[in-house]
C-alpha cells in the first residue's frame, strides 16, 4: 500500500529551507547591518532629545494659519481698492492694511504682516496708456519663509491671470475712448468690466479651497517624511536580491530544494529586518518623547507600506531587462511614491487635479494618518488603517502572478 504524503513534513521542509535562506542573507549583510544600526542609534538619540523639547502647538502650528497683508498705494487710487478687495476675499488673509510705506515697513519688521504690496506714485496714471514704467513691488517677511514660499507659489499661479486681467481692463478702456466714448464714462465701463472679470476669476480660485493648505508644521512633516522614506528603502534590497540570482543555476538549485515560496518569504523577511532596524528605533524615540502616541498602529501602517513596495519589487525583479535598468526603474518608482505621498514636500502645493490622483497612491494615506497623529498627539483610529492597508491586495496579486519565475 502506498502511503499518503505527509503534509506536515512538507511544511517543515519549507520552513527549514526558509530559515536557512533567511539566516544566509543575514550573515551576508551582517557588516552593513552593524554599520546601519550604529547610525540609526545616533539618529534615534537625536530624535529622542528633539521630541522632548517644549513646543507651543497653538502658537507655532495653528490648525488654520491666518495672515495679514499691507498695501501701500501712493496715489490712493481705485486700483489699490481693487487689490485690497481681492486679497480680503482670500480665505487665509485675516486683514489687509492700507498703510504708508514707513508704517508698512514697521509692520513687516514687527512680523504683523506676511507681505507688503507697494503701488508706486503715478502707477495708475501711467497705466491708462497700458505701459506703466514703475513695477509693483512685493516685500515678504524673511522670518516666515515657509508661509512666504507657499504664498509665492500661490501668487505665481495668479500671475498669468493678473496679466490677462490687466491688459483686458486698460485695453478695454483705451479702445472705448478711441471709438469716441467719453473719458469718464470709459472708466465707469472699464470698472464694471473689471469687477465682472474679478468675480468670475475668484469663483474659479480652486487652489485656495483645499483644506490642507497652510496646515503644515515643518518639523512634524519632516519627521513623518523621514519615517515614510526609511520604510520604503528596504524594498530596494528585495529588488537587488531578486535581480542578483534570477535565471541562474544557483536559483535553479534553490527552487528545487525549497520552492519559490520559501525564497520569496526569505527575501521579504530579510527586508523586514532592515525595516525594523531603520524604522523602529526612530519611532520608539518619538514615542518616548510623547510625539508618537500610537506606536503599534504607526508601525503597522509603515510596515504595510514596506510590504506593498517590496511585493512590487519582487514582480519588477522578474522583468526581462538588464539589472541596472531594473534598479533605475525601482528607484524611480520609490521616488514617485516619495513625491506623491508628500514625504518630500506637502501635497497641498500640487494642482487640484494632481491632489485628487495622489490620494490613491500607497504612500499618501500612510503619510496623512501618521502626520495627523504626530501633529495632534492623538491616537490612530482603527478606521484610519483601512485606506492604508488597501494597496496590499493588488500588490499581493502582482507578486503572485508576476513575481514567480516563468519558464
Amino acid at each position: 500500500m502506498s502511503k499518503r504524503p505527509d503534509k506536515g513534513a512538507g511544511v517543515r521542509e519549507k520552513f527549514r529551507a526558509f530559515r536557512v535562506l533567511f539566516f544566509q542573507d543575514l550573515r551576508a549583510a551582517r557588516i552593513a547591518l552593524l554599520i546601519t544600526a550604529t547610525a540609526v542609534i545616533f539618529l534615534s538619540v537625536a530624535l529622542s532629545k528633539l521630541a522632548r523639547l517644549p513646543m507651543d502647538q497653538d502658537a507655532e502650528t495653528p490648525t488654520e494659519l491666518l495672515m495679514a497683508a499691507s498695501i501701500v498705494d501712493e496715489d490712493k487710487s481705485m486700483l489699490g481698492d481693487m487689490i485690497s478687495l481681492y486679497f480680503e476675499d482670500i480665505r487665509f488673509i485675516s486683514h489687509v492694511y492700507r498703510d504708508t510705506l514707513p508704517r508698512a515697513v514697521e509692520r513687516l519688521q514687527a512680523e504683523e504682516v506676511l507681505v507688503v504690496i507697494h503701488l508706486p506714485a503715478g502707477f495708475m496714471s501711467e497705466s491708462v496708456t497700458g505701459a506703466p514704467k514703475q513695477p509693483v513691488q512685493l516685500w515678504f517677511n524673511p522670518k516666515m519663509q515657509p508661509e512666504a514660499y507657499q504664498v509665492g507659489v500661490l501668487m505665481d499661479q495668479h500671475a498669468v491671470a493678473f496679466d490677462h486681467l490687466y491688459s483686458s481692463i486698460f485695453g478695454y478702456q483705451k479702445l472705448y475712448v478711441e471709438l469716441g466714448g467719453d473719458q469718464d464714462q470709459s472708466w465707469e465701463k472699464a470698472t464694471s468690466h473689471t469687477l465682472n472679470i474679478v468675480v468670475a476669476y475668484l469663483d474659479r480660485n480652486r487652489f485656495t479651497a483645499d483644506t490642507d493648505l497652510f496646515k503644515v508644521n515643518v518639523l512634524v512633516h519632516a519627521l513623518t517624511g523621514l519615517l515614510i522614506i526609511l520604510s520604503m528603502l528596504p524594498s530596494i534590497g528585495v529588488l537587488a536580491s531578486t535581480i542578483r540570482v534570477r535565471d541562474s543555476s544557483y536559483e535553479d538549485r534553490l527552487l528545487i530544494a525549497s520552492g519559490y515560496g520559501s525564497l520569496m518569504a526569505a527575501r521579504l523577511a530579510t527586508g523586514l529586518v532592515w525595516w525594523g532596524l531603520l524604522v523602529m528605533p526612530p519611532l520608539i524615540a518619538l514615542h518616548s518623547g510623547g510625539i508618537a502616541v500610537s506606536l503599534f498602529k504607526s508601525a503597522l501602517l509603515l510596515v504595510s507600506l514596506y510590504a506593498v513596495t517590496a511585493l512590487v519589487m519582487l514582480a519588477l525583479g522578474r522583468v526581462k531587462a538588464p539589472g541596472i535598468t531594473l534598479l533605475q526603474a525601482g528607484w524611480l518608482f520609490i521616488f514617485l511614491l516619495f513625491v506623491t505621498g508628500g514625504a518630500i514636500y506637502p501635497v497641498s502645493l500640487f494642482p487640484a487635479w494632481l491632489i485628487r490622483m495622489v490620494r490613491y497612491t500607497p504612500a499618501y494615506p500612510v503619510m496623512q494618518v501618521i502626520y495627523r497623529s504626530l501633529f495632534e498627539h492623538n491616537a490612530i483610529q482603527g478606521l484610519e488603517l483601512l485606506p492604508a492597508l488597501r494597496p496590499l491586495v493588488p500588490a499581493l496579486a502582482l507578486a503572485f502572478f508576476l513575481g514567480r519565475r516563468r519558464r
